[in-house]
């Protein structure tokens, strides 16, 4: 029998701790004053979560359990 498509099969928790694993030069970065917003759009993520605020903490390590999503 064959399954109906569900789109929510393909969703990845990711979290900036995610991106970071995998790109750690973000770790050199001040992101009090340059966005993570736009820094992890350059690997092709986005930042999803409703609660993150640009520019508000200087450690990407503060940034951590923020939701990120892959760009498609």
């Amino acid at each position: 029998m064959k399954k109906p498509f569900n789109p929510d099969d393909f969703n990845v928790n990711l979290t900036v701790a995610d991106v970071v694993e995998r790109f750690p030069q973000l770790k050199e970065l001040d992101f009090s004053l340059v966005s993570l917003a736009d820094e992890v759009t350059k690997y092709n993520y986005e930042v999803v979560a409703p609660e993150y605020e640009d520019l508000r903490y200087s450690s990407i390590e503060d940034y951590y359990d923020i939701d990120v999503d892959t760009i498609v």
